[in-house]
């Protein structure tokens, strides 16, 4: 790993430069030392231009390299920390670089000894080591009757997730009825039924995990409650504990289905089970993850968007980049019976193909869906919807 940061820290200071270029991407920002108020002695205002190409060339490389956290992490977020890094630890060489003027990178003006600080500072960072934080979802149409409380997420009740969240929570005063849940709040509040919590080491990795558990959540319903929605309000937002808390309003995390969906002792074993698969490394579990991600995507859609993304779900469970096709035709019989020729779910195929690939807007315009109307007396949103629910059911959570 030594050699890795050591080959980050390079690259990092190799974009970096004084003077401005319209190759460079400016950044003025004020430095302090650690702990100290701003304008503090051993503080100032800098201006660091950063190399475009070396930039980039040093977030790819550290996505790669670093913490494993960094995959789930789009380049520019990555290229944006970097940013944010030297911000923080340019105290650490501002007393080489501030008040000297040179014409190359940072790279090759500063001493030996403020790099192997920079180096030690950069692998000290998240970008070389483990983080955790905590992602609290307020959850409207779902009641827990039951608290689960796991390594990767928790679900609880309204009332339950003080000792949900444990130290997570630091010294807020947690109140588990409302959005936010913290007692200093003077804002707009919403009442909240049910939480799903999530450890992850970023906020977009947790995200990934809420999707992953709510497309489990969403194969509860039966067929026709699943996408039953009513005009009821709901709202979403989450709220972040690291070190400090923030939250946020946003979207619904479901949509507005008629019937709450309850969640009782019951269910422990296929909670059991994804909480398995978010520790497993094993290529299958994390196929089974996509694919719930890909299910929970759907469940919200209106019909005509749903239609693909029921597709891109059994893609991930069952594809097999050697066999396409005929790979998810096997699967599916496989899993379906023998009502479900494979000439039948090659017709399907065939529709999503003709919607994907621009032959049709959408799949009612398609003369594919008019045709497996006609052959099987069925819609061929609700048929793939069926089908998709059953071969996650049986093949993520047998029995």
């Amino acid at each position: 790993m030594t050699d890795y940061v050591c080959e980050a820290a390079r690259l990092l200071l190799s974009s970096m430069h004084k003077h401005r270029h319209a190759d460079r991407r400016r950044s003025s920002f004020v430095f302090t030392q650690p702990g100290q108020p701003p304008f503090s002695k051993g503080g100032g205002i800098a201006e660091v231009n950063f190399d475009r190409g070396r930039l980039l060339e040093c977030a790819v490389y550290i996505r790669k390299h670093g913490a494993p956290h960094l995959m789930n992490l789009p380049v520019s977020k990555i290229e944006r920390e970097l940013i944010l890094f030297v911000t923080e630890n340019y105290y650490i060489i501002a007393h080489e670089a501030l008040w000297s003027d040179f014409a190359g990178p940072y790279a090759d003006n500063l001493s030996v000894e403020k790099t192997h600080e920079i180096v030690a500072a950069l692998g000290a960072s998240h970008f070389f080591r483990k983080q955790q934080v905590t992602v609290a979802f307020p959850i409207v149409p779902i009641r827990i009757l039951d608290d689960y409380i796991g390594a990767s997420f928790f679900l609880c009740a309204s009332d339950g997730l003080a000792a949900a969240l444990g130290a997570d929570a630091g010294g807020f005063r947690i109140i588990g009825d409302t959005f936010p849940p913290i007692a200093r709040w003077d804002g707009a509040r919403q009442a909240v039924p049910s939480w799903l919590g999530v450890r992850a080491p970023t906020i977009e990795a947790a995200r990934k995990v809420r999707a992953s558990v709510l497309g489990a959540v969403a194969l509860l319903p039966q067929h026709d409650e699943r996408y039953m929605f009513s005009g009821r309000k709901i709202f979403g937002g989450e709220i972040i504990f690291r070190d400090k808390c923030s939250f946020c309003f946003g979207e619904p995390h479901t949509p507005p289905i008629m019937r709450d969906i309850t969640i009782d002792s019951t269910n422990r074993y296929w909670i059991n089970q994804l909480e398995y698969k978010f520790t497993s490394e094993s290529k299958d579990d994390q196929k089974h993850l996509l694919a719930l991600e890909y299910f929970y995507q759907a469940w919200t859609k209106d019909p005509v968007t749903r239609f693909p993304l029921m597709f891109f779900s059994l893609d991930a469970i069952f594809g097999d980049v050697s066999k396409a096709t005929q790979a998810v035709v096997d699967a599916v019989s496989r899993v379906i019976g023998s009502e479900y020729t494979a000439d039948r779910i090659r017709l399907l195929l065939h529709l999503r193909a003709s919607v994907v690939h621009g032959g049709a807007p959408n799949v009612y315009e398609s003369k594919k869906y008019h045709t497996y109307y006609q052959k099987y007396g069925k819609d061929a949103i609700e048929e793939i919807e069926m089908i998709t629910a059953t071969c996650l059911q049986q093949t993520i959570f047998p029995g």
